[in-house]
């Protein structure tokens, strides 16, 4: 099996679906990636994201919280909670697929001494569980999907407008086109994963170190799987967004600034959206750590 991190993909950029110790930095002096866009006179703010969190994450730094307060409308990838996730399931996330006798075996002996946990996700799609073993995983080291950064901030989003990037629907439609090898994979990966990498992930986003997070991503470059990957996950969803944003930017009718908020993996390195931002549409970027946004 490859040495890719399919894990931190699934954490970093895909919106988790969520059906039910390391010394970290306190949330106030946190630095996540966040950057500041200008565009045709238009300004928002851009937060790169995790999917898990805790409790002590929050209140974020002054600068992000501001930001967040004086936002005219809060932008995520998905709006989860208004879809119908028991419906898309039943369309995307419950198609068995077929195990090599590698992959098996490596299952059954996962499953010796988890049993309960592996009989509730037999009816699902590899994709699905490679999802939701990932979230069994950092649930047992403290970090819960209710804490991850976009589910708090639509909490608190109040009565302002919520926009989507993408969907829900288009989410789950693109990790059911993966291949069943694609999708075993990735349930390896998240059973295999080392404790203590996937800490230094929250480390990674925690501190704003935004060159611990790209080289975690190239991390994916190991075969030429893992480059489809990477691309219809990661680079592909990166033009596609920033598509949106500069669309929303120029419209009249949308309330400004807005706040954004995507996957870290979103955020960093040279095909990231900002980099896609300023490529593109000549936007002025302003990483917001670096020189404080007002």
């Amino acid at each position: 099996m490859a040495t890719s991190r399919h894990w931190f993909l699934l954490l970093l950029i895909t919106l988790f679906t969520a059906f039910s110790s390391v010394s970290v930095l306190a949330a106030a002096t946190d630095k996540p990636p966040f950057y500041k866009l200008s565009y045709q006179g238009k300004s928002a703010y851009l937060l790169g994201s995790i999917h898990v969190g805790r409790d002590d994450f929050y209140p974020m730094a002054p600068q992000i919280e501001d930001a967040f307060s004086q936002a005219g409308a809060l932008v995520v990838e998905a709006d989860i909670d208004n879809a119908d996730t028991a419906e898309l399931i039943r369309r995307y996330g419950m198609t068995a697929q077929a195990q090599d006798s590698e992959t098996k075996q490596r299952m059954d002996s996962y499953c010796q001494t988890r049993q309960p946990v592996c009989s509730a996700l037999g009816g699902y799609s590899p994709w699905m569980q490679a999802m939701q073993l990932t979230m069994f995983r950092f649930g047992g080291m403290g970090y819960q999907a209710q804490w991850g950064v976009d589910q708090v901030l639509m909490q608190k989003n109040r009565d302002r407008p919520l926009i989507e990037l993408e969907s829900t629907e288009f989410q789950f439609r693109l990790m059911a086109s993966f291949a069943p090898k694609t999708q075993w994979d990735m349930v390896l990966e998240a059973i295999n994963a080392p404790d203590d990498e996937m800490l230094t992930l929250i480390n990674a986003w925690r501190l704003g170190d935004e060159k611990a997070l790209d080289e975690l991503l190239a991390g994916q470059m190991q075969n030429g799987e893992d480059t489809e990957l990477i691309e219809k996950i990661l680079w592909q969803r990166n033009i596609d967004m920033s598509h949106k944003i500069a669309q929303l930017m120029v419209d009249k009718d949308t309330p400004s600034p807005l706040f954004i908020v995507v996957g870290a993996g979103h955020v960093v390195g040279d095909k990231s959206i900002p980099a896609k931002m300023q490529a593109l549409y000549q936007a002025q970027i302003q990483n917001c750590w670096v020189t404080p946004c007002r």
